[in-house]
């Protein structure tokens, strides 16, 4: 499988390709090391959803990332601009920002912090958020967690407003667990977890939403993507800079996207009509424990976020 994976990169020298096999299924890593750092990867119960999403997705992605990495320059400086953020960029920012925040045992902990509650909106437009491990076929599906409880969805945020926690035995919800109690391979406590995340079509093309930009940026694929309470750290491949609705060549890496969960959320102002489903190769960290999540959104559009050059403070 490596062999033929490797044959299929052949046209994008310099590529290095790793597969895995476990219990869970199978995943591939490309990494390029050169100007900047380039990977994609992916997880899927057989080899040969490998083949499928390499040929379908990740080609394209890798020679995207390649071509921008290449022509890139460090940000200079902070800027505060509108940012239009590619299906996996914004799939990792509702993951770390409503995700993780509707875990049961993290609402519990730092949710009083947030300034918003179950009720109340974390966007001022109709966003939908699902999370529902019962979608078979991806990295993130099972039909029970692993505390024996069958999995059901749970729509986390409906119309914008945060209408639901992901719940398990030891963290129970007013109706008890929902079925989102994962644990990982070797580890003690059952944790409640996302499975498959979902962020629900809106009305946008892509390209209407890159052409209400004045000057602003379009971030790629994520590089790194992680929270601590409230707080949320989005690092992209790249950001494309757009001039009067149009990509331009102007490109820029080392960067991070930087902030307070619930005001990030609260700029979206446009989410486009086509979601694009990703099985991630890297798993999801939480205390220590990785598990796979699959993630599903379409572009986002979002006002005036502030952006660093890597290494910077908010």
């Amino acid at each position: 499988m490596t062999a033929e994976l490797t044959a299929l990169c052949a046209g994008l020298p310099g590529m290095r390709v790793t597969v895995e096999t476990d219990g869970t299924g199978w995943a591939v890593l490309v990494t390029h090391h050169g100007r900047g750092l380039v990977q994609w990867g992916a997880r899927s119960p057989d080899a040969a959803g490998l083949r499928a999403a390499l040929l379908s997705e990740g080609l394209d992605s890798l020679r995207t990332d390649l071509a921008a990495v290449r022509t890139s320059s460090p940000l200079p400086a902070r800027v505060a601009a509108p940012v239009v953020m590619t299906p996996l960029m914004a799939a990792i920012a509702v993951h770390e920002c409503v995700g993780h925040t509707s875990e049961a045992d993290n609402y519990a902990e730092y949710g009083h912090r947030l300034g918003v509650a179950l009720g109340d909106r974390w966007t001022r437009i109709p966003l939908t958020v699902t999370d529902d491990p019962t979608r078979p076929g991806h990295c993130g599906s099972y039909a029970h967690d692993d505390e024996g409880v069958a999995a059901v969805p749970v729509r986390l945020v409906e119309d914008g407003r945060w209408s639901g926690l992901l719940t398990s035995r030891a963290h129970p919800g007013p109706g008890g667990s929902n079925g989102h109690g994962r644990r990982a391979p070797g580890a003690g406590d059952v944790l409640p977890r996302m499975g498959v995340l979902s962020v629900g079509p809106g009305e946008h093309r892509a390209e209407d939403l890159i052409a209400s930009v004045t000057d602003g940026f379009l971030l790629g694929a994520p590089r790194e993507g992680g929270s601590v309470r409230e707080y949320v750290l989005l690092k992209p491949a790249w950001a494309r800079r757009i001039r009067d609705g149009r990509v331009t060549g102007e490109v820029y890496t080392d960067l991070v996207v930087r902030g307070h969960k619930v005001q990030l959320m609260r700029r979206l102002r446009g989410i486009g009509d086509r979601v694009v489903m990703n099985d991630p190769y890297h798993r999801c960290d939480k205390k220590g424990q990785e598990v796979s999540v699959s993630l599903e959104a379409p572009y986002l559009l979002f006002d005036d976020l502030l952006l660093y050059p890597d290494g910077g403070t908010p």
